[in-house]
């Protein structure tokens, strides 16, 4: 019998913000002040990545900046462009396809500026390894929220 990832669920709270994850992935932290990275892994090249920025750039710019880097890395990068909500916000999406290492991977990125923060939502894969995950990446990402956004009775 295999476990599902949906029946462990762990809240992560801190840095203004809380989500859901698998709690026996590994959750990794790194923060300089005013940029800090939450990473989700599995086993294998997936992952799921949490970014916020407390300076607020604009959407726009973060995106552009991180598909300006895959482009210059992957010279086969596919953009498709979305608009969804992400934070219970109105939020930009692109998803991105290239090929690495005679691999298709899949990378998304959602957006969202607020007040007091800007995320940046990423996670990426091999086509074969997002078969399993995706489902689940997609479900952590419409777990995030804004700490300072949400009714006092939600917050911890």
């Amino acid at each position: 019998m295999s476990m599902d990832p949906q029946d462990c669920l762990t809240r992560f709270e801190g840095h203004g913000i809380r989500f859901d994850y698998p709690g026996y992935w590994e959750l990794s932290v790194e923060s300089d002040g005013s940029d800090t990275i939450l990473t989700v892994a599995a086993d294998g090249t997936c992952f799921w990545s949490l970014r916020v920025l407390l300076e607020c750039p604009r959407t726009d710019d973060v995106l552009k900046s991180c598909i300006d880097a895959f482009q210059e890395e992957y010279d086969d990068t596919e953009i498709l462009s979305a608009n969804r909500t992400f934070a219970e916000m109105p939020a930009a999406v692109r998803e991105l396809s290239f090929s690495c290492f005679e691999l298709l991977n899949t990378a998304v990125l959602t957006c969202v500026r607020s007040s007091s923060m800007t995320l940046l939502c990423w996670w990426q894969g091999t086509d074969h390894e997002l078969e399993a995950v995706e489902p689940l990446f997609q479900q952590m990402t419409e777990s995030v929220r804004i700490m300072a956004l949400l009714p006092d009775e939600h917050r911890h």
